[in-house]
């Protein structure tokens, strides 16, 4: 397993690149990162330009809780929407949370790493990391998406006795991948609509799984409240939330009938 720092121009990142999954708890280890965090996974794409405002405000929200709950974030690290914008919000506030950027080490450059400009056969460019997380796992693979079950079991070791949430912001179908990792292992999704493209897709589904909540992206209180409660369910006496408290009621699904309507 390879570890090493990365110099960005602002500050010095550890970065581990692990070959297997079974060696990640270790990885883990490696970067100074104890188990026993809350932990949210925050996935997604590149930001709506339509609902920029909302978006950004909303991942302001959820970097203040994690603040504030001193959990750990857990999010794909290259350079570009929603996983670009928590590193510069974390950086901006002077947050101390953990934020761990899993990716494919394939597909990413950094300064001193793999040359921006080299093309894959493809015709695709490396995309840069983002400077502003705390910890970074570089891990195998070819296309995004296969960073998925790293993401899923990071969660998993890092809130070993503690809860952990994942929240999908905008996303397409990578993001698909990793709210069925989720699941399948019990972790509460929650999927902020009016950000674009998967997240209003699931607003729109007259079924879903009893895990997932619907959550508008500008109701930044009940995006507060819905990760509290998903982060302090206790575990040792099974004691639940019953998430559809915190769903969107009749006004946010007349909205989003609307908002459907004229797409």
């Amino acid at each position: 397993m390879r570890t090493q720092k990365i110099d960005f121009p602002d500050q010095q990142t550890p970065s581990v690149s692990p070959s297997e999954r079974s060696h990640l708890a270790q990885a883990i280890a490696e970067l100074g990162l104890e188990s026993g965090y809350p932990v949210i996974v925050l996935i997604g794409g590149e930001i709506d330009e339509q609902q920029a405002d909302v978006t950004r405000r909303a991942i302001q929200a959820i970097s203040k809780v994690a603040e504030d709950l001193k959990a750990v974030v857990i999010s794909g690290c290259t350079d570009i929407g929603i996983m670009a914008e928590v590193g510069q919000i974390r950086t901006r506030n002077g947050y101390k949370f953990p934020l761990v950027g899993i990716t494919p080490e394939e597909l990413v450059s950094w300064p001193g790493g793999p040359h921006s400009g080299k093309f894959f056969g493809w015709g695709e460019k490396r995309w840069q990391l983002e400077p502003h997380y705390s910890h970074l796992i570089l891990v195998p693979g070819s296309q995004f998406g296969d960073e998925a079950p790293w993401i899923a079991d990071a969660a998993t070791l890092l809130s070993k006795e503690h809860q952990s949430v994942t929240i999908l912001i905008s996303g397409e179908e990578v993001s698909r991948k990793d709210i069925e990792l989720s699941l399948e292992i019990g972790r509460p999704v929650i999927a902020l609509s009016r950000t674009g493209r998967l997240a209003d897709d699931l607003a729109r589904e007259p079924e879903r799984d009893k895990l997932i909540t619907i959550i508008p992206a500008n109701a930044e209180k009940r995006i507060v409240e819905a990760i509290q409660a998903a982060l302090s369910i206790n575990e040792k006496n099974g004691a639940g939330v019953d998430f559809r408290a915190l769903d969107r009621n009749e006004a946010d699904r007349a909205a989003d009938r609307q908002m459907a309507a004229e797409i």
